[in-house]
This record gives structure tokens, sequence and C-alpha cells, in this order.
């Protein structure tokens, strides 16, 4: 689902709150400024006001308390035993910090769930092979079939010793994990010790040589008996699965401040892929094998229980054959041992692992040989079993052996010591280019330099193309037409400004060249969520910028980096304070200084070359824009899921209406064609209107229903959820919808086009017939969509960008057809120079310089000296501020100077 929190940056709730009952209140309070000045009474002004701050509280405020209704609705779920369900959590707040918390502790519960279904399934099935080999004997001898001899009875007590080796590991394990076996700690020599395990691992094979490389005097401290088991555990292993003629290697070196052991055997070794599962209780890797054959599976387990008890570590390593390493703490260099310390119990916090998948936990464990065993792999880890989950990073350190087990610092997300998130907590961010941090300067530097004095002209293009040549290097790697198109058309919009002087033309098209060049960076579009957000992103991306640019510039030694620059951003900001306060109270107590003050911070030396403050704002704003758009280049937008809205709802509730809208329409477009097209005299007598005083009305309102039919279409086709034929009803409804609203806007074009015949363009009347045509493109689009959706029977991901870059594509072809040079050769051919409106002719732009220098004298002069005065012809523009229609309007100026003694009066 599409989710636009945009206070989730923020890490404190009671900041979010008081975020949004402030913007809710400034809110309120420019609507009833506005309403007051435009005359609204009081009562509009308190429901607009209400609607308004509601609606800003209603975006803002967006998944801030989600996932408290999500965790109920998941505790009531882990209460009936199924632990599957997540909470969503984006906040970096308490609630986040509480949702995350949450689901791992629902992780934990599957896991333990999990492990306990499977121990119940394992040990039924490890119990129930030699149970029933025992029951076998003894019914035989019961029933006669078998004699009690000495092969029957070696037979079942064989099966009763299995039986009970699998309850002593059974109750080791359980002891070791629970604490309750106590650990004795002394000065063990490992040669001695490690000598005789090896003539104990031996004397079960022959053929296999053992050897001994631990060095004298080499020793840890450690548990004599359970170190021991260890040894036995390992050796019996490599002994077991070691070809003929082989040799096992036990040796022991010092490793840090411990020792590290290690078996080596020369078998067939254990695949990377599988030493995760080596030391996992019950885990048969070879299902095929006989369980007398290689035990119950859990010496391992116990081994590594032992093993992290002492507060090492066990792992598989590469090499040769197979090489398992052990390492232990507690390094000693003689025999002499220390005073015995009293046993401790050593009780460690269990820490399961959370697998990435959790099965469904309403499946039964079904014991027997089932799918708890895996497949059989090669013949070293076929004796590699066990299953103690391994310990995964961040979770407590083992306790230290023969000491008393503290609670140990808990990871993040549990209740131990709940640490506060910061209210500016650190986001995750991809690892920043060398280059970024000087590329961004640059570009800060070239708009400090090229954008003061240059309105909207060349200094702007510049910036913005140094802008794309900074983000490239980012995305380079992942253009593809989609965005080199959006990216081209992006580049033309932003390139108005330089051969477009028309301020009411040139402003909006710099805001949509920033969207559209936005959108090509995120990668994002296939959905109309990801045109939002990939819209968004650049502006989003402005959050996280301060961490991404100083993360080049962290330090090697000394302070952390934030201990270094907060408490200069924070001396910064008392300073400014201090000075604006300390120098308000000095300009108003002085007026020379007050003068001095206002000659500094003047919009005219904001404006000039000398504008100090202003080009370091210019400096510090695009630096940002052009990091953040680096960013988003680097880190493209996931394309977001729209919103689950499609609602089940009977056919009669759309069937009708839409029959109804197409009766309507129908019946409108046929009244269209015959008065527009037909006989007037019907029109005359019904409404006592001219034909040109009906054809010349209107256009405005087919506009706007043109509109509506968009958004009935969106709705209706977005909205409803379809089932089998009733998608081709809905195709059958709305396509000739949209296809009568083509000629309703034919109409509205016509209605326009009688208009401006007789009255000419105006910018209000240029920009409608744009939109009309604009909006007749669109429907083609929509109908073209629909079908295609309808053959193939899915979404139509290309509909959301095509609308875009064809949007973009009108823009900017609107402004090549040069709306202000259109409106006066209109203006002029169709009203004539007696009847021209002087006052609206002169506020148009530099481009329609050409067609008033053809008005005769005295009306050109007047017109054009408005002209050179509102848009500043008559001095020279600076490098920066250069502009095609500028320079082309002063070459005609040039040529036929205005004449300074021409009698213009107000027309």
């Amino acid at each position: 689902m599409l989710r636009l929190r945009p206070l989730d940056f923020l890490g404190r709730i009671k900041v979010k709150l008081g975020l949004v009952i402030l913007l809710a209140v400034v809110v309120a309070f420019v609507v009833n400024e506005v309403g007051i000045n435009s005359g609204y009474s009081r009562d509009v002004r308190v429901a607009v006001a209400a609607v308004l701050a509601l609606v800003i509280m209603q975006l803002l405020a967006r998944g801030m308390t989600k996932p408290l209704r999500e965790m109920a609705a998941a505790a009531q779920t882990i209460a009936k035993g199924r632990y599957g369900l997540r909470v969503t959590a984006t906040s970096r707040d308490e609630v986040g910090e509480l949702a995350r918390a949450f689901n791992a502790m629902a992780a934990d519960l599957a896991e333990v769930d999990r492990q306990r279904r499977a121990l119940v399934a394992d040990v039924s099935h490890e119990l129930r092979t030699p149970i029933t080999a025992l029951r076998a004997v003894l019914e035989n001898v019961v029933d006669g079939v078998s004699a009690p001899d000495q092969a029957t009875l070696e037979t079942a007590l064989a099966q009763t010793e299995r039986l009970g080796r699998l309850v002593t590991q059974l109750l080791d394990l359980s002891r070791l994990e629970s604490g309750a076996r106590l650990i004795e700690l002394e000065n063990v020599g490992l040669r001695p010790l490690c000598e005789q395990a090896l003539r104990e691992a031996v004397l079960a094979r022959d053929g296999v040589a053992a050897r001994c490389e631990v060095p004298e005097g080499l020793g840890v401290r450690a548990d004599p008996d359970l170190l021991a088991q260890v040894l036995a555990n390992l050796l019996d292993n490599a002994v077991r699965h070691s070809p003929d003629g082989g040799a096992v290697v036990l040796a022991a070196a010092p490793e840090g401040g411990g020792v590290r052991l290690r078996v080596t055997d020369e078998g067939p070794g254990i695949p990377e892929a599988e030493r995760a599962r080596v030391f996992e209780r019950f885990s048969r890797l070879d299902a095929g094998r006989a369980a007398d054959d290689g035990g119950a599976g859990l010496g391992l387990a116990i081994t590594k229980e032992i093993v992290e008890l002492h507060g090492g570590s066990i792992r598989v390593e590469d090499g040769p054959g197979c090489r398992v390493a052990v390492d232990l703490p507690g390094r000693t260099a003689g025999d002499a041992a220390p005073p015995a310390m009293p046993p401790v119990p050593v009780r460690p916090p269990p820490v399961p692992v959370r697998p990435p998948p959790v099965p469904a936990p309403s499946e039964p464990a079904i014991p027997g040989p089932s799918r708890w065993e895996a497949p059989a792999p090669s013949a070293c880890e076929r004796r590699m079993t066990s299953t103690v989950p391994v310990r995964p990073s961040g979770a407590p350190a083992p306790p230290v052996p023969g000491r008393a087990v503290e609670p140990s610092p808990a990871p993040p997300g549990t209740t131990a010591e709940y640490v506060v998130p910061p209210v500016l907590p650190r986001p995750e961010l991809p690892p920043t280019p060398r280059w970024a941090l000087p590329a961004c300067a640059a570009v800060g530097l070239l708009a400090a330099v090229a954008l003061p004095g240059s309105a909207m002209s060349l200094g702007f293009v510049l910036v913005a193309a140094a802008m794309g040549a900074a983000a490239l290097p980012a995305v380079r790697r992942r253009v593809t037409p989609w965005p080199a198109v959006l990216g081209l058309i992006a580049y033309g919009l932003v390139a108005v400004a330089a051969f477009r002087d028309a301020d009411w033309l040139a402003g909006p098209l710099l805001p949509a060249g920033f969207l559209l060049a936005a959108l090509a960076l995120s990668g994002a579009g296939r959905g109309w969520a990801g045109v939002l957000r990939g819209g968004a992103s650049v502006v989003l991306g402005l959050l996280p910028v301060p961490w991404f640019l100083a993360a080049p510039l962290r330090p090697g030694r000394g302070l952390p980096l934030r201990r270094r620059v907060v408490p200069v951003l924070a001396g910064v900001a008392l300073s400014a304070v201090l000075v604006a306060v300390f120098g308000a109270l000095f300009a108003s107590a002085d007026a020379v200084f007050a003068e001095a003050v206002a000659r500094v911070f003047s919009v005219r030396d904001l404006l000039g070359a000398g504008a100090l403050p202003l080009r370091i704002l210019l400096f510090g704003v695009f630096a940002a824009v052009t990091a953040s758009a680096v960013l988003v280049g680097l880190r493209p937008v996931a394309e977001p899921e729209g919103p689950a809205t499609r609602l089940s709802v009977s056919r009669g509730v759309w069937v009708l209406p839409l029959v109804a809208l197409d009766l309507l329409f129908g019946v409108f477009v046929a009244m269209q064609l015959t008065v527009l097209f037909g006989s007037s005299r019907w029109l005359v007598s019904a409404t006592g209107l001219t034909y040109a005083q009906y054809a010349r009305s209107g256009f405005f309102q087919l506009a706007a229903v043109s509109v509506f039919v968009l958004a009935i279409v969106a709705v209706a086709s977005g909205a409803i959820r379809l089932r089998g034929g009733e998608r081709w009803l809905m195709a059958g409804l709305l396509g000739p919808l949209c296809a009568l609203t083509m000629v309703v806007l034919v109409s509205a074009l016509h209605r326009l086009d009688l208009y401006v015949g007789a009255y000419g363009f105006t910018r209000l009347r240029a920009s409608v017939e744009a939109a009309i045509w604009w909006l007749g493109a669109v429907f083609a689009l929509v109908l073209v969509a629909g079908a295609v959706r309808l053959v193939r029977r899915r979404a139509v991901r290309w509909l959301p960008r095509t609308l875009v870059a064809m949007t973009g594509a009108a823009l900017l072809a609107f402004a090549v057809w040069n709306p202000d040079l259109r409106v006066a050769e209109t203006q002029i051919a169709v009203r004539g120079p007696d009847r021209i409106d002087h006052r609206y002719l002169g506020g148009l732009g530099a481009e329609a310089v050409p067609a008033l220098d053809r008005l005769p004298e005295p009306v050109r002069s007047c017109v054009l000296r408005n002209v050179t005065e509102r848009n500043d012809l008559a001095a020279p523009d600076p490098w920066n501020g250069w502009n095609l229609a500028r320079e082309r309007a002063r070459e005609v100026l040039a040529r036929h100077p205005v004449r300074a003694s021409s009698d213009c009066r107000t027309r």
C-alpha cells in the first residue's frame, strides 16, 4: 500500500503530535485571514478551517496509531496459537520501537513453538525405533517364536542400552541448557587429556591412525569432565567416518587469550551450504542411515552447549577433509591451579534463531521419520548432527564459566533497558560516493553565483544542467527509455526559462520540470502511487541529506563527528538568536543603526551582485537539493502498491448511474450537433439568443464536465471489484461515456474558437484551449488503455508514465506555441488598433514585441512603452539573466525606438 508518512523521520511521538497540532492551528489561522480579506462570513471561515485542519491532521498523522491497532489484532491472533501475523512499523518513534519489539517477540514465540514441535516429533521418532525393536524381541520370546538364548538377549540388551544412551543424552542436554549442570573450573593440561581421548577413540575402529599435536605446558581454564566429553564426541565422529587407512589429528595452539582445538580427519568434508545444519538437534542429514550406525544425533548438540557454557565457540572450517575448530577462553601456561572455586550453576538465556520462513502454527507435528529429517549429503556431514540453534549476531554473550551469570544487555526490541530513540534518528542510507560532496558543493557555488539577479532565465537553466550532471553518475547504470524520455522533457521545460520571457508561463514550468526530473531519477511510475512517490522523492530525500553528506567526514580519531559538529551548530544557532534579538532592540533604539541594517538586508541588496546572505542561502539550498537527487539516484524508490480499496458492491449500484449518464450525454451531444451544425431558427425562438451568442458561451463549463467524467472513470474502474462478465459490462458503459465526452470537448473547442474569432485570444483563453486539447488526448489514451486492459485482463502499467510524459510534452508544446505572441497577434487582427486594450497588451511579455511593433503610431509607442517598463527592456541583462525573447525584443526596439512624445490615453 501507499505509505506517504511525512513525519516518519521524527523519533518522538510527542514531537509529532505537537507538530501536527501546530500545523493545524497555522492552517486554521491562514484560512481565517484569507476568508476575512475575501469577505466570507464567520460560519464559512470556521467550517472551511475545521475541514482543512482535519485534512492536514489526517495526512500528517497517517500511520502514527496504525501499529497500535495492528498490535491489538496480532495479540489476539497470537493468543490463539497463530504466530505468523506481523505489525507494520515504518516510524522511528516510541510506537515504531514498540511495533518492532512486538514483531521480535512474535518471531521468538514462533521459533519456540517450532522447536517444541520439532523436539516432540524428533524424540518420538528416536524413541519409537528402539522401543519397537525391543517389543518385537520380547513378543517373539513370549510367543515362543524365539528362544531366550544369548543372541536374543544381547539384541534386547543392545536396544535397551540404546534407549539408555538416548535418555542420558537428552538429560545431559536438558541440564546444560537449563543450567542445572555445575561447571567446576580448574586449570586443565591439554596434552594428557587429548592423548587419553585419542586412545579411547581409536579403540572403536581398526585401520584409523590418530595423532596428537598438542604442545607441552599448554592449558586452559575449564571443567575437565565436560572438556573430555567435547573431545570424545568430536573424535568419535572423526574416527567413525574416516576412510580406511586415514588419520585423525587432534591439535591445539594458543589463540589470542585462549586456546584453539582442532579435530581434522580425511573424510569427504562438509559442503559450505550445509555447515549451518551440523549443530542442529536430531538433524539426520542421511535419512537412509540407521540410528545404530551413528547415534541419536545429539553429540554435537551437547558439544556446542558445553563449549558455549565455557564462553567459547565451535565451527566447521574450510580445508581438506572435515575440520572442526573449538575456541576456548582462559589459556594457562602451567599446571599450578589457583584456589578452587565453588561450583556455580550457569543458566544461559536461550536465544532462539528466527528462520526466514515461519511454519504454519496450525500444522500439527506428526512424530515419525517426517519432514524434520534432511536428505542425505556426504559421509562427513552424516556424523555432524545436533539441534541447538546457532546464536545469532547481536544475541547476549555467553556467560563466563565458573561465575554466576548476570543479566546481559538485551538487544534492541527487548525489555531489559529501554533506550529512548533520538528526535532525529539516523536513517539507513547507501554509501556516500567520494565525488558526491564536491559535486554538491560545486552546484551550490554555481547557484550562488548564477542565480542572484537572473530572474527566470539562463541562470536557472545552467544550475539545472549542473544538477543533472551531478546526479547522472548515480543513475547511469539503470537508465531505461522511460526515465530518459522523462528527463529530456524535464530539461525542455526548464529550458523554457531561457527562450520565453513570460513569468506566468515559465514560472509553473520550472517546478513541473523539477517534478518530472525527480520522477525520472526515482525510477518509479508503474502505478499512480509510484508517480506520486517518485515526484516527491527529491523533496522527501532532503530529510536524510545531513547524514548522507556527513558520512565522508567521519573522523578517524578523537571525538565522534556528532560530538564535534552538534556543539558548533548549537553555538551558531544560539549566536543567530542572540544577534537577532539584540539587533532588533538596537535598531528600534537608534535610527542610524536601523538604517544600516535596512541597507544591508534590503531587497535591492539581496538581488544585487553583493548579496552575500542570499548567496549563502542559495548555496545551501541547491547543494542540499543536489545531494538529495544523488541520494535518490543511488537508492531508487521502491514501487509502492496502490491502496487496496476495491469494494464489492451490487451491480445495480453502478450500472444504473452509468446508464443514466450515457443517456444524458447522448441527448446533449445530439442537441449540440443539431444546434451547432443545423438550423438556428429553433434556437432563436427557444432561447432568445442569436447563434453567435449561444456558440460563444459555456466552453468553461463543458471543460469542467470532462474533468468530472475523468474522476468518474477513475473511481468506477479502480474502486469497484468486478467479477466475470461485469468487466465487459463496465467497459461497455465507460467506453461510450468517454467517447461522448470527447464529442463534448469538440463542442467546447468549437465554441471557444468562435469566441476567439470574435474577441481574440487572451492568456486565459489560450490556456483553456490548450487544456481542452490535453483533455481530448487524455480521453483517447484512457480508451486505448481500457481496450488493452479488457483484452489482456491485467493492469496497464504503462498508463501512468505515459500520461505524465504526455502532460510534460503538452506543456512544452504550449510554450513553443508562444501564447503571448499569439495573444498579441489575434488581438491586433480581430479588434484592430482602435479597439485594442492598451493596458492588457502592455502587460504581455517580451515575446509579443515583434507583433506589437506592427501597430501604427502613436498606439505602437504607447503599448511598447508599457511593455518596456514592465519587462525592464531598457537596460541590458546580466550574463546570467540572458533570455532569447528579451534579446529579440531589444533588437526590434533598437531598430524602431519608442517615441517619447506619444499621446497615450488609457484604453
